[in-house]
């Protein structure tokens, strides 16, 4: 499970706006009709968002109310710029309109929380119907290609920030196909937080997405290894999928 009420303390720290992240998204909505119209799902404390509330219409949601009481109270000033709803992924779709998104996007690996392939596809299938024509698709993944999943522990990259490291780990089920995601957060003066424990993940390949891409006939995929659009390579950190409709 996620220990969210621990996570929000060290979540805003962990997960910064990446270098060159903003001018990213930018390149992509700037391409639309001003204000451009932008949703995130599995917001977190939404900084990247927050970012782009003065020039953009903004929508964040999350299935933890927490992030979202985060959000509407730093940015109550800003009251009507940035739209904030607790509501799970696989439910957006019921309550959101169609063709009406200009960019969707997921950060942080979030999707990998989705549990299984068939959600991640729906999940897909769901941020296509919102985009408007020619609308952008925004994932930002593990890549978990340069890893062995004949193993039966995969320790992933440490992130770390002033205030501590968190250690990330996924372990193998007995079944030999499911894994379940650990995070332990250490913080400078060396104390252990548990911050997910038991979490059933989905690491889903880079070869998935382009195969679910390829049947909901998204135009055009694009992969990169990092924001500033450097070529996706096997043994990158993460994958930034972008799909457009």
């Amino acid at each position: 499970m996620v220990y969210i009420k621990r996570w929000i303390d060290y979540y805003s720290d962990l997960f910064t706006i990446e270098e060159g992240q903003q001018s990213f998204f930018e390149s992509y909505a700037d391409q639309f009709q001003q204000p451009a119209k932008l949703l995130s799902i599995e917001c977190g404390p939404g900084l990247l968002s927050e970012a782009f509330a003065d020039k953009y219409d903004i929508t964040v949601l999350d299935q933890h109310q927490e992030f979202i009481d985060i959000i509407k109270s730093r940015t109550s000033y800003n009251a009507g710029k940035i739209h904030a709803f607790n509501l799970h992924p696989q439910d957006f779709s019921r309550y959101l309109a169609k063709n009406f998104f200009n960019l969707v996007y997921c950060l942080n690996y979030r999707v990998i929380f989705l549990k299984e392939r068939a959600l991640i596809k729906k999940y897909l299938f769901d941020a296509k119907m919102a985009l408007s024509e020619g609308g952008y698709l925004i994932l930002d993944l593990i890549n978990f290609a340069k890893y062995d999943f004949s193993l039966t522990k995969i320790d992933l990259p440490e992130k770390s920030c002033d205030r501590g490291t968190l250690y990330s780990s996924l372990v193998k089920n007995s079944d030999g196909l499911s894994y379940r995601l650990y995070q332990n957060f250490v913080t400078s003066s060396g104390k252990m937080i548990e911050e997910v424990k038991d979490e059933v993940v989905c690491p889903v390949s880079l070869e998935t997405f382009k195969i679910a891409a390829e049947e909901m006939k998204f135009s055009s995929v694009e992969f990169y290894s990092d924001y500033n659009k450097t070529p996706y390579f096997k043994d990158s950190e993460k994958i930034i999928c972008v799909l457009k409709k």
